[in-house]
């Protein structure tokens, strides 16, 4: 048998803007219909994410339409492609690094 192994990131949730923090916890709490799922310009439908308990969110790095996406999230889901990582775990916990900006919120 052979394991399929992802690579995860973590970056912390300042790396966020405040507007797409509130934008990931309205798609995940009440997700987009399919339709809107084929519409380019929507990035809310073309993304895989997924509420962490209160510390934050999983975004798969892949998800499609990054050109749409809030540039907050386009710079990390860039950062964690290049490292090489499949998911970003936006962790409040986690320090903020120097590559990227951070908001406070």
């Amino acid at each position: 048998m052979t394991l399929e192994i992802n690579t995860l990131v973590c970056l912390s949730t300042a790396h966020v803007d405040e507007s797409t923090a509130h934008e990931l916890d309205a798609l995940i709490q009440f997700p987009l219909p399919i339709a809107a799922r084929d519409v380019p310009s929507i990035w809310q439908g073309e993304i895989v994410a997924e509420r962490w308990q209160d510390y934050g969110w999983f975004v798969w790095v892949p998800s499609p339409s990054r050109d749409v996406m809030p540039p907050s999230l386009r710079a990390c889901l860039a950062l964690a492609e290049t490292a090489g990582a499949t998911w970003i775990q936006f962790d409040r916990d986690c320090e903020p690094i120097g590559d990227l900006p951070t908001y406070d919120w």
